[in-house]
């Protein structure tokens, strides 16, 4: 094994090792987290009581776990980016997940 594959190896090793906090003073850059990003429950509130039920007894649907984020997506505090796609396209995804 080359030594530049085994120093990445201790790397993640260390990283995975750190707690948030730890793992914030590492950054090279402002980031955004994603406490701050509101879910679309957050953004929009729910239309029905049904909805508020769900939530209080943990049955909560995706509009607890989704976000719609507008902005540099090199930026946010994540593990990995899901379908980060063109503009153009973009509206076309959301319908097609409608139906």
């Amino acid at each position: 094994m080359s030594k530049k594959k085994k120093d990445w190896k201790t790397e993640k090793e260390r990283l995975l090792r750190l707690d948030r906090e730890e793992r914030r003073k590492e950054y090279r850059k402002n980031v955004t987290h994603l406490d701050n990003i509101p879910t679309w429950r957050e953004e929009n509130g729910s239309k029905n009581k049904e909805d508020d039920e769900k939530v209080l007894t943990g049955g909560g649907g995706p509009g607890d776990k989704v976000s719609l984020y507008k902005g540099d997506i090199t930026v946010l505090e994540v593990d990995a980016i899901v379908n980060a796609g063109r503009k153009t396209k973009l509206l076309f995804d959301c319908w097609q997940l409608s139906f």
